[in-house]
């Protein structure tokens, strides 16, 4: 008896030990915090720079997403993916980030459907029509792929769909599924900033017009303040521009308006340089057939080697290029056109090997007369490459002829022997003037009094980039006028990644790096094979339904075997 009772008094003793352990586990993890992401990809790992922007929020923000209710599956498992990272940006948000998933149009009318529809297309957010089931197109339902963020009694729109044209559905909804994190890390950014940093755009060298970089500077408006500088009529270049851009100047810089530039340089500021030194105008090319090359004035050679390149005086032409329409023969009195590469319009690589976030991630980028550049050894600078041509490319010197008539012929692959040819270089740390020694002492006298700007023979350490082609950051226009998005080539209908890849340039030199690491997450999509799908779905649907029942028979046989010789015996 005294044996069952201490047998009963060690149990009891060791129940409450475990009891005791449970709890003070409990109590400590929570006041730890773990989660593990052990997929491939990272897709459920926030970057720290949105976990540093969740952690100083000061107000809650709410988020009010649209994609719910009756939808096809590829827009469900876009939902479920918001719904997965919004619970993601709660765990580091605490109390300050919340959200709700509602169907406007619930219960509602057509009549007050349609409203609905119209006042969310007015805030921003276009409703989609999207076919419910791939066997039948005609089923389809709309469905509203955004959400509204509100923040301090502002409110932001932002569409879920991250679309990719000229690709397919799925790797378009996959891209939208990897953007999540960039599309509300910089809408809330953008709800809680206080003032936008400037850049400034050169004005008065002939640059591409305003139609023409128009969604560039539209993108740019999502962080910054664009705004335009005549430097002419500038006594000096303001140290609040935290960056400059000179969009593919055509006619000569003076002296004066060089020193300016070099100046603000010297005070730390950043340049964009969009540099062709050769003029070759494709309209020009179109009308009269051929075209001589020839140099722009542009007067900067001897400032940029200074500052350590050298944009050469030649064209890159490369195997790895962009079609153009060449007419063909007229059928029925109408001129038909083949599509024909043309090797000066080359597809140009980032420099993903390379140390730097400004080409991860990137899809090539478009470029069209693009000259080589040389990088020269100064001890003080730290040279990066950015855009390279492919392993299939060649050099001519101006002055050069082009002449459409050469896309009859095969080009000689033999020639095409001087590969990865340098397009783009980022350059860091400190600058010699160009200036140096060219200023007398009268004029530092008249510097340093009259305008209180001192001359800098030597720059901080700050950073610029050069890229030989300025026609990267041109956007197309339709026959309306309406600028096209930019990347974006009408010939064949597809997207390059030129505005990525500028829009990270302009982080880099601005010195908003953490936008550049949520643009370039990316998602690993793994594709299922339709054909197979359709030919063996009664296969599968079989071997789901009678599968589990026969492992279950099995398992019930095997049991009550061992079961009745076990009781047998």
């Amino acid at each position: 008896m005294t044996n069952k009772r201490t047998y009963k008094q060690q149990a009891l003793t060791q129940l409450l030990i475990v009891l005791a352990i449970i709890a003070t586990l409990n109590v400590l993890s929570s006041s730890f915090f773990l989660r593990m992401d052990i997929t491939e990809d990272k897709r459920f790992t926030l970057t720290d720079s949105t976990k540093k922007l969740l952690h100083n929020l000061k107000d809650v923000v709410f988020v009010k997403v649209y994609l719910t209710g009756d939808m096809p599956p590829d827009y469900k498992r876009l939902s479920l993916a918001t719904k997965e990272f919004l619970d993601e940006m709660k765990v580091y948000g605490k109390d300050k980030i919340q959200y709700k998933f509602e169907d406007p149009t619930k219960g509602k009318s057509r009549e007050e459907k349609e409203k609905i529809y119209q006042e969310l297309s007015e805030k921003g957010l276009q409703p989609t029509i999207a076919t419910k089931n791939s066997d039948d197109p005609y089923a389809t339902n709309v469905v509203v792929p955004g959400a509204i963020i509100y923040f301090k009694g502002k409110e932001f729109p932002v569409s879920l769909v991250y679309t990719i044209n000229g690709r397919s559905s799925q790797p378009s909804l996959n891209n939208s599924i990897a953007q999540l994190e960039n599309t509300f890390s910089e809408a809330i950014e953008q709800l809680s900033l206080i003032r936008k940093s400037k850049i400034g755009f050169i004005r008065g060298q002939g640059e591409l017009p305003d139609y023409n970089i128009a969604d560039f500077v539209s993108a740019l408006s999502f962080f910054y303040n664009p705004e335009w500088i005549d430097v002419e009529n500038e006594v000096r270049i303001s140290k609040d521009y935290s960056t400059l851009i000179i969009a593919k100047p055509t006619t000569t810089f003076s002296e004066k308006d060089k020193f300016k530039i070099d100046q603000y340089i010297m005070n730390g500021g950043k340049v964009l340089w969009l540099i062709d030194v050769l003029n070759a105008e494709f309209d020009s090319l179109a009308r009269r057939g051929s075209m001589l090359t020839y140099d722009y004035p542009l007067n900067l050679d001897d400032q940029l080697f200074r500052y350590g390149v050298r944009i050469n005086p030649d064209l890159i032409m490369d195997l790895q290029c962009s079609p153009i329409p060449v007419p063909a023969k007229t059928y029925g009195g109408k001129q038909q056109y083949q599509y024909i590469p043309f090797t000066y319009f080359p597809i140009l690589s980032p420099n993903a090997a390379a140390n730097n976030p400004i080409g991860g991630n990137v899809d090539a980028v478009q470029a069209k007369f693009v000259n080589s550049i040389d990088t020269l050894a100064l001890k003080t600078l730290k040279k990066t490459v950015l855009l390279k041509s492919s392993g299939k490319s060649r050099i001519v010197f101006t002055p050069w002829l082009i002449d459409l008539r050469e896309l009859q012929n095969e080009p000689n692959i033999s020639e095409f022997n001087k590969k990865n040819q340098i397009a783009a270089v980022l350059l860091e740390g400190t600058f010699p003037s160009v200036f140096q020694n060219r200023v007398t002492k009268e004029m530092e006298t008249l510097l340093r009094d009259s305008l209180k700007q001192p001359f800098n023979a030597e720059s901080v350490t700050t950073k610029m980039i050069v890229i030989s082609d300025g026609d990267i950051i041109r956007n197309g226009v339709n026959q309306q006028g309406i600028p096209f998005s930019l990347g974006y080539y009408p010939i064949t209908g597809d997207y390059f990644g030129n505005k990525n890849f500028l829009l990270n340039c302009v982080d880099y030199l601005a010195g908003y790096s953490q936008h550049i690491t949520t643009r370039s997450k990316t998602i690993g999509l793994r594709l299922l094979d339709e054909p197979k799908i359709k030919e063996s779905k009664l296969k599968w649907q079989l071997i789901n339904i009678f599968a589990p029942l026969g492992a279950l028979l099995i398992f019930g046989f095997i049991f009550n075997f061992i079961r009745i010789r076990k009781f047998a015996r």
